[in-house]
């Protein structure tokens, strides 16, 4: 058993040094000249938690328009520090950005603490305090994140629990992104950029050439006013700085092996997922993920340089385009469009660049790639003016509320005209999820006069978190709350 650990061990260390050894770091990845002096540049390891507060803490110091708040408690009861930047109360927009969702991805925490320390010391960008209520969280998994370990401390992961809400991290996050409601949201992660799957292309394997990944919401319930603002205006402005600073970027993707055969997935339209979940709250919604993962600290401050400048390029695209946001997400409220319950995945071969790692240049691999922007339509349904849920379905009423739905409570009993569910076929999956077995059912629709108790839940679709009310209570849907054992 110790020969097992040991090997295992050395093949970790192995493949880190691999993928990313000297000659490909001063080729593709060279350090930006500049100075950087948050905690984590002054010490081998990374910052810690109490660091972090100690950081912040000095950082913010004097400045009564930036306020230090505690948002909620991991699961071994470190609070969740949130920094605040608020001058009136008459913002043009308001943005939030979180960071360490994933513990072992320290280059977000660096990113965000250099910004707040950024916008506090450099003049030259008072002005995105001066006109935008700012929301700064470097860390959200405080416990997995001291332990440079991806999952919380009961093993979940976060970045999968964004709809369920099970984990108090995620119920923290949510609560406070209900009350600050952002206009703009982007979460910072970073990626692994030689995954096991990528040992199969080239002689010694290939490694991922992008500085960072863009992951965006590409849920088809995502109204077109917003996703039209994000493809149109926020990526443009963000491509356009990136290449400035002659760093690489491309669109997010994951690989996956199927009867032997590598596959790539490519962006993402989940609302476990912070890009989705924020984003059908009718948010200008961004997920990034900067090279990093598994190399330990090499080309660190590269990769702290890149997040810090699409966090700093996100306020000025705020900034810049307040009105357009605002009206962007005023037209996606009201809208009436049907309802995309499921989706059917297509796959088509693509030619991908990688590094190869024996060789240290740029390679085009041939690949089947499965990208959820081409997704074609499942089950559609017609926008309801509201669902209806019965008085002892607390717990959905409870957890509705708590992704910030609003919900309203039936005080006179009515007879309604109305649609419901009829569960024709049903079964479990064969492996847990986060911890579960994921319920899977196909429905008839019945349409009928319907008693309505007093004491039931209303959930009106003329809100702005209508399409995530959709997704999670829509019973086929891949990620509801039916599928999610919720009901």
């Amino acid at each position: 058993m110790k020969l097992k650990i040991l090997i295992t061990l050395f093949c970790i260390a192995s493949m880190a040094m691999a993928q990313q050894p000297r000659k490909m770091i001063e080729k593709f990845f060279p350090a930006p000249d500049v100075e950087i002096n948050t905690p984590s540049f002054g010490q081998d390891g990374y910052v810690k938690y109490e660091e972090l507060i100690k950081y912040i803490e000095g950082t913010i110091a004097g400045k009564d328009y930036i306020s230090l708040q505690y948002i909620g408690e991991t699961q071994k009861g470190k609070k969740i520090p949130a920094v605040v930047f608020k001058k009136s109360n008459d913002a043009k927009a308001k943005v939030m950005f979180t960071g360490r969702v994933h513990g072992d991805e320290p280059g977000s925490t660096e990113a965000l603490l250099f910004l707040i320390d950024r916008l506090v010391n450099d003049p030259a960008l008072s002005q995105f305090a001066d006109n935008l209520d700012i929301a700064i969280l470097p860390m959200i998994n405080i416990d997995g994140g001291d332990k440079l370990r991806r999952q919380t401390a009961n093993g979940l992961d976060l970045n999968r629990d964004m709809s369920k809400l099970v984990t108090p991290e995620n119920q923290a996050l949510r609560g406070f992104f209900n009350r600050f409601a952002p206009d703009v949201a982007l979460d910072l992660h970073e990626y692994n950029p030689l995954r096991a799957d990528y040992l199969k292309f080239g002689r010694f394997g290939v490694s991922g050439y992008a500085d960072v990944m863009f992951l965006y919401c590409e849920n088809a319930n995502y109204q077109k006013p917003l996703k039209d603002f994000v493809s149109k205006t926020y990526l443009p402005l963000l491509e356009n700085e990136l290449g400035k600073n002659e760093l690489t970027y491309c669109k997010y993707f994951t690989s996956s092996s199927q009867n032997g055969e590598i596959h790539l997935n490519m962006g993402g339209g989940s609302p476990r997922s912070s890009a989705t979940a924020f984003g059908l709250a009718n948010t200008v919604s961004l997920l990034i993920e900067v090279r990093g993962t598994n190399i330990g600290k090499a080309n660190f401050k590269r990769r702290v340089y890149t997040g810090y400048l699409i966090a700093l390029n996100t306020l000025k695209m705020a900034n810049e385009n307040a009105s357009e946001i605002k009206k962007a997400i005023r037209k996606s409220t009201k809208s009436d469009a049907d309802i995309i319950v499921t989706q059917r995945r297509t796959e088509e071969l693509r030619t991908m660049p990688f590094i190869d790692i024996q060789r240290n240049k740029l390679i085009d691999v041939e690949i089947p790639v499965r990208d959820a922007g081409k997704r074609k339509k499942g089950i559609v349904r017609k926008r309801p003016f509201a669902y209806a849920l019965m008085p002892g379905q607390v717990v959905l009423a409870d957890r509705l509320k708590a992704l910030g739905i609003q919900v309203e409570t039936v005080k006179h009993e009515k007879n309604v005209d109305a649609e419901a569910y009829i569960i024709n076929d049903y079964k479990e999956s064969d492996e847990k999820f986060e911890g579960f077995y994921e319920q899977i059912v196909k429905t008839d629709i019945v349409s009928k006069k319907f008693y309505l108790p007093k004491g039931s839940f209303i959930v009106k679709m003329d809100q702005r978190s209508s399409n995530l009310a959709a997704m999670v209570l829509e019973p086929e849907a891949e990620n509801g709350f039916v599928r999610y054992r919720v009901l």
